[in-house]
């Protein structure tokens, strides 16, 4: 009946290591709020909102950047140039459940479109030739 949305995907590549953008993917995260849960390997995951917060007082009370929901950030280096995946999936199942699913997908494609950009001030993303 009620459902998570449907997460919000974005890849590109960069001509940069997948350690130098691990660290600009943590600094930037954890600067728009973020809560890091994994820093390793070739993925960082923070969570994002507070479910306790929607929960008590609601989304239109809280606003909709307080509703929970995963940032999931995958690097795959290949010479020279890494790809980068950003996930953002719903936590809450909120959205649906209100009918404010368009409000919600919206903050979650900005939460996507927001990282890239940051990386991109100091990593153009690439142009295959």
């Amino acid at each position: 009946m009620f459902s998570s949305l449907e997460p919000v995907e974005m890849s590109f590549t960069v001509a940069a290591s997948a350690a130098t953008l691990r660290t600009e993917i943590v600094r930037a995260l954890t600067a728009k709020g973020g809560r890091i849960q994994t820093d390793g390997g070739s993925e960082v995951v923070a969570k994002f909102g507070s479910n306790l917060k929607v929960r008590l007082l609601g989304a239109f009370l809280t606003g909709f950047n307080a509703t929970p929901r995963d940032v999931i950030v995958s690097m795959k280096e290949s010479g020279g140039q890494t790809q980068v995946s950003i996930t953002v999936r719903d936590t809450f199942g909120f959205g649906t459940r209100i009918g404010v699913a368009k409000k919600m997908r919206a903050v979650m494609q900005n939460d996507a479109s927001s990282l890239q950009d940051e990386l991109a001030k100091f990593h153009p993303p690439s142009r295959p030739g």
